[in-house]
């Protein structure tokens, strides 16, 4: 219930984002007052939007998945608290200002998971999850008001608005065909599995998107105001700094994701009880995806940085039609494994896009990314190995191969 509800509001979310935070990280007036207090205007104003939206909605989409409907009430208070928050995030993001913000951030996820454990000990509710979800976003936009100097006040420039939403058409576009992508598979899923499959998937998801909730934060506060910072120097110069920073972040990336591959198995027994060990299986296969997702993530916020969100928006619909047809088709012939095998390349077609538009702006890494890629796979077959030297088998034992098997010997059946 609470990945339904959290899906449900991120696509509110992000149906109405006309890139507040992109504007005032990548425009050149976005560290003058009237700028980052007109985006704060407009960020309060949609978020009191977002949050009478998501009221109206919550009585039929609780209907349709058998969610209580003051769960989605909660849902959009969070929507309210959160647009009430200070600039001053977006301005340490804009001057690369990122101890601070990392800090910043780790507190609030401390705080924030104290709560909701808190709060799942005393009432295993979804509702008293709602509430602890709430008291975070409160103690975040509060907190939010002591970063910077840089005080919010109500000045509103009209053109600096314009500017804005001249930009956020690219932003809009891209958010909801990205809130799409991520969470095509969770609604699909959520509406045609049995409750179970759903909570078992939910789990391997969640774990799975850990690292590309990371990539995608590391893209936003280094790569994306790095390539905006050096847009009137030389592309070349650009693409050398980028470059190191850009390596070391995947050779890391490799490293992680290929140990996690390599035990995602023994972690999910270890963590769990006997009714959630199928992730095991999933979280194997997901995370094989995750590698795609985080190479697109760091190629979409450098094109984004010189301006050009046209690219991502391409990319997303490629990704959302891919969607739409190979997912219900996997589930129907292969069950909840044909739909994991599904979600882990539903990266490619966007990568390929992607790469395209990094050929035509002369900024790609396309060698750099294939380097990686063969040290990630290297990786994994050397951990791997070792595994099963030690007599632990694999991570990928455990994957139902007789769902593939049976299909081959119904289609031989009906020929």
């Amino acid at each position: 219930m609470v990945m339904i509800v959290n899906t449900v509001r991120q696509g509110i979310d992000l149906s109405a984002d006309v890139g507040l935070a992109q504007n005032v990280i990548q425009n050149k007036a976005g560290d003058r007052p009237e700028f980052f207090n007109t985006a704060w205007i407009m960020q309060i104003v949609r978020g009191a939007f977002l949050c009478v939206v998501l009221l109206i909605c919550a009585a039929p989409i609780g209907r349709l998945y058998s969610v209580p409907e003051s769960a989605f009430v909660l849902s959009g208070a969070i929507l309210l608290v959160a647009g009430l928050a200070s600039t001053s995030l977006l301005l340490l993001h804009r001057r690369l200002q990122l101890a601070k913000l990392t800090m910043f951030d780790l507190a609030q996820d401390v705080v924030s998971a104290a709560i909701i454990i808190m709060a799942a000990l005393v009432s295993p509710t979804i509702n008293s999850l709602m509430i602890a979800v709430l008291i975070a976003a409160l103690i975040r936009t509060g907190t939010s008001y002591f970063l910077t100097n840089d005080r919010n006040r109500f000045a509103f420039n009209k053109a600096h608005a314009w500017e804005i939403l001249t930009f956020g058409r690219w932003i809009f576009l891209s958010s909801i065909l990205m809130f799409l992508c991520m969470s095509f598979d969770r609604l699909y899923i959520g509406h045609v599995a049995p409750l179970a499959v759903v909570g078992v998937y939910a789990i391997a998801r969640t774990l799975a998107d850990m690292p590309i909730l990371l990539a995608s934060r590391i893209g936003y506060s280094v790569v994306f105001p790095v390539v905006s910072e050096a847009q009137g120097h030389a592309r070349a110069d650009t693409r050398a700094r980028l470059s190191a920073i850009r390596f070391k972040l995947l050779v890391v990336a490799a490293v992680g994701i290929a140990f996690g591959i390599s035990v995602a198995d023994l972690a999910v027994h270890l963590v769990y009880d006997a009714r959630y060990h199928e992730a095991g299986w999933m979280l194997p296969i997901l995370l094989f995806g995750v590698w795609l997702a985080i190479l697109c993530s760091i190629n979409e916020y450098a094109i984004l940085g010189f301006g050009k969100p046209s690219y991502a928006v391409i990319a997303n619909a490629i990704k959302l039609v891919y969607y739409l047809i190979a997912l219900p088709l996997a589930y129907l012939y292969l069950g909840i494994l044909g739909a994991t095998m599904v979600v882990a390349l539903s990266d490619l077609g966007r990568y390929a896009i992607l790469g395209v538009a990094q050929k035509r702006e002369q900024f790609s890494f396309l060698t750099q990314d294939a380097g990686a890629t063969l040290l990630f796979l290297s990786i994994i077959l050397v951990m791997s190995g070792i595994r099963s030297l030690a007599g632990f088998g694999s991570a990928f034992d455990t994957i139902p191969l007789n769902e593939i098997a049976g299909l081959f010997g119904r289609l031989d059946g009906g020929n």
